[in-house]
């Protein structure tokens, strides 16, 4: 996986599967958490732990969005966003 589809995939899961205030439920610009994205790939081309992306990912939500969320619920899809180092990594 190159830098291009890191980027798009990290886009389409924030899109797809995190998308902690729901846009994406109520026809919402699909760039909406364009902007995370750097950091998530920074993470993942770091190597970083899971726990460090989902940091990362409660740091966006409840201090860039002002929302409350527990560390938990982003549980999910920082264990996907991990699974993306070892396709990335292997290159």
């Amino acid at each position: 996986m190159n830098n291009k589809e890191l980027w798009k995939e990290v886009d389409r899961i924030l899109w797809e599967e995190w998308d902690p205030i729901g846009v994406n439920d109520y026809g919402g610009p699909d760039d909406e958490y364009r902007s995370y994205v750097p950091s998530i790939v920074k993470l993942i081309q770091e190597n970083a732990d899971e726990m460090k992306i989902r940091k990362q990912l409660h740091q966006h939500a409840n201090v860039n969005m002002g929302l409350s969320s527990s560390l938990d619920s982003h549980a999910k899809t920082s264990e996907k966003l991990n699974k993306l180092k070892t396709v990335y990594n292997t290159m």
